[in-house]
């Protein structure tokens, strides 16, 4: 079955994605057993040219391990991000990152529908290779240019494995020729992923990584600015910036309460339309009170 033949499902509501380099296997495994709802194993820019084979082989042998021993109490989820190689992604890095202990995939640089159908028929015909199921695993794309920010609304809708995307702060800014603080730069280009994500009823998108590890101030500031303008969820690249990403993407008791309304008037509904506290509910705000029940577990 082809992508394009099965309906778009929901991704799970990480709030903070841990990076890290997929060539160095103890930072790798430590970073597993860190805080954070979602590791994210890197073949792109945290690995050099000439370490990318050892990496490959490196999550290779890190996801067998994962996938023969039970897991943890606290186990979060694994995501790859795959590197670019002129208009596509690595058909090796795609070959490894397909895996029945990852959960996502992560797409660099992305600037158009046309390369996400390639990848995700790539992953087609890798799932099915291993025998699991096509369609499981969701692609995560990643808005670093201007280029991408233009395309943004059909790279949201343009396959159902999309469940979010993500805004690269650092690169988009270097390529539209910004200066200083990002908060101005960025501010259209957010806006335009958050609302192309909702028109295209994917999950909200998620922030990029605050680079500055010793400013508590600014990521302080980055996370406000993230949920002000309908992001969910943030990456890292360090764990000390865990914790607070956390506490500010962790539903209050006032949003789980609004949540649990809304699948109930959904449940009550049995797919036909509805409201809750004079606003229209439809699939997609449904499937993001869900996401926000389900984090629950962290309160």
């Amino acid at each position: 079955m082809s992508s394009a033949d099965r309906s778009r499902t929901a991704g799970p509501a990480h709030r903070s994605y841990l990076f890290v380099p997929g060539s160095d296997p103890a930072m790798m495994r430590k970073a597993l057993a860190s805080a954070a709802d979602a590791v994210v194993l890197d073949l792109e820019d945290a690995v050099a040219p000439a370490h990318k084979d050892a990496a490959r082989a490196e999550i290779g042998r890190l996801l067998a391990e994962l996938e023969a021993a039970p897991e943890p109490g606290h186990s979060p989820a694994v995501h790859v991000r795959i590197d670019r190689t002129g208009d596509g992604y690595l058909e090796d890095d795609v070959a490894v990152a397909v895996h029945p202990r990852v959960e996502a995939i992560r797409l660099p640089k992305t600037e158009g529908a046309t390369e996400v159908r390639a990848v995700s028929a790539a992953i087609a015909q890798r799932e099915a290779a291993l025998g699991m199921p096509v369609g499981i695993v969701r692609l995560y794309p990643t808005i670093e240019s201007a280029r991408g920010v233009m395309s943004v609304e059909e790279i949201a809708g343009s396959d159902p494995r999309v469940v979010r995307l993500v805004l690269g702060q650092a690169d988009l800014v270097a390529d539209i020729g910004g200066r200083g603080d990002d908060t101005l730069t960025t501010l259209v280009p957010r806006a335009l992923v958050a609302l192309a994500s909702r028109s295209a009823g994917i999950d909200a998108p998620v922030d990029g990584a605050t680079t500055d590890l010793t400013d508590a101030t600014a990521l302080g500031a980055a996370l406000e600015r993230a949920r002000a303008l309908g992001f969910f969820g943030k990456s890292a690249i360090h764990p000390r910036q865990i914790a607070a990403i956390n506490d500010a993407f962790t539903p209050d008791d006032d949003e789980l309460a609004a949540a649990e309304r809304i699948v109930r008037a959904a449940e009550a509904a049995q797919g036909g339309a509805t409201s809750v506290d004079g606003e229209l509910v439809d699939a997609a705000i449904v499937r993001r009170a869900q996401s926000l029940l389900a984090l629950r577990r962290h309160r």
